[in-house]
Protein backbone atom coordinates (compact mmCIF):
# COMPACT_ATOMS: atom_id res chain seq x y z
CA UNK A 1 0.00 0.00 0.00
CA UNK A 2 1.27 3.38 -1.27
CA UNK A 3 1.56 6.04 1.31
CA UNK A 4 0.65 9.64 1.26
CA UNK A 5 2.73 12.55 2.24
CA UNK A 6 1.08 15.73 3.60
CA UNK A 7 2.90 18.76 2.31
CA UNK A 8 2.36 21.40 4.34
CA UNK A 9 1.29 24.69 2.44
CA UNK A 10 3.74 27.57 2.72
CA UNK A 11 2.99 30.35 5.29
CA UNK A 12 2.67 33.49 3.97
CA UNK A 13 5.72 36.21 5.21
CA UNK A 14 3.31 38.57 6.87
CA UNK A 15 0.37 36.80 8.72
CA UNK A 16 -2.65 39.04 10.23
CA UNK A 17 -1.00 42.68 9.12
CA UNK A 18 2.08 42.10 11.43
CA UNK A 19 5.93 41.91 9.87
CA UNK A 20 8.69 40.31 11.56
CA UNK A 21 11.96 42.36 11.79
CA UNK A 22 13.11 40.01 8.76
CA UNK A 23 10.10 40.83 6.54
CA UNK A 24 10.68 44.47 7.04
CA UNK A 25 14.56 44.80 6.44
CA UNK A 26 13.84 42.46 3.13
CA UNK A 27 11.02 45.60 2.44
CA UNK A 28 13.69 48.30 2.87
CA UNK A 29 16.37 46.81 1.11
CA UNK A 30 14.22 46.08 -2.20
CA UNK A 31 12.68 49.72 -1.95
CA UNK A 32 16.64 51.59 -1.81
CA UNK A 33 17.87 48.86 -4.52
CA UNK A 34 14.77 49.36 -6.51
CA UNK A 35 13.04 52.60 -6.14
CA UNK A 36 10.39 52.32 -8.59
CA UNK A 37 9.39 49.01 -7.40
CA UNK A 38 5.29 49.15 -6.23
CA UNK A 39 4.18 47.69 -2.85
CA UNK A 40 0.61 47.01 -1.39
CA UNK A 41 -0.56 49.88 0.78
CA UNK A 42 0.74 47.37 3.75
CA UNK A 43 3.88 47.44 2.96
CA UNK A 44 4.47 50.85 1.84
CA UNK A 45 2.54 51.78 5.66
CA UNK A 46 5.52 49.58 7.08
CA UNK A 47 7.73 51.30 4.72
CA UNK A 48 6.74 55.53 5.39
CA UNK A 49 5.89 54.99 8.48
CA UNK A 50 2.39 56.42 7.99
CA UNK A 51 0.10 54.21 9.41
CA UNK A 52 -2.24 51.94 7.19
CA UNK A 53 -5.51 54.34 7.77
CA UNK A 54 -3.39 57.34 6.91
CA UNK A 55 -1.84 55.07 3.39
CA UNK A 56 -5.90 53.93 2.95
CA UNK A 57 -6.74 57.83 3.24
CA UNK A 58 -4.35 58.69 0.20
CA UNK A 59 -5.27 55.94 -2.04
CA UNK A 60 -8.68 57.47 -2.17
CA UNK A 61 -7.45 60.83 -2.89
CA UNK A 62 -8.73 61.91 -6.58
CA UNK A 63 -5.04 62.58 -7.75
CA UNK A 64 -3.96 59.77 -5.85
CA UNK A 65 -0.26 57.95 -6.44
CA UNK A 66 -1.49 54.50 -7.10
CA UNK A 67 -1.59 52.67 -9.72
CA UNK A 68 -3.57 49.53 -9.37
CA UNK A 69 -3.61 49.55 -5.96
CA UNK A 70 0.22 49.49 -5.57
CA UNK A 71 2.61 52.86 -5.60
CA UNK A 72 6.47 53.08 -5.41
CA UNK A 73 7.47 54.54 -2.08
CA UNK A 74 9.44 57.37 -4.43
CA UNK A 75 5.86 58.20 -5.66
CA UNK A 76 4.16 58.07 -2.24
CA UNK A 77 6.99 60.60 -1.23
CA UNK A 78 6.79 62.99 -4.28
CA UNK A 79 3.25 63.19 -3.69
CA UNK A 80 3.43 63.79 -0.28
CA UNK A 81 5.59 66.62 -0.70
CA UNK A 82 2.49 67.98 -2.91
CA UNK A 83 0.14 67.64 0.24
CA UNK A 84 1.53 69.19 3.06
CA UNK A 85 -1.89 68.66 4.40
CA UNK A 86 -1.03 65.06 4.61
CA UNK A 87 2.53 65.36 5.92
CA UNK A 88 1.24 67.46 9.05
CA UNK A 89 -1.06 64.88 9.96
CA UNK A 90 1.85 62.46 10.26
CA UNK A 91 3.56 61.45 13.35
Amino acid sequence: MATRRRTSKPQPAVESGSMTAEDLLALYIIAERFPHRQFTPSQLAELSGLGRTMVSQIKNETDSPFSGGKCSLRRLDVWLDKHPGFKANCP
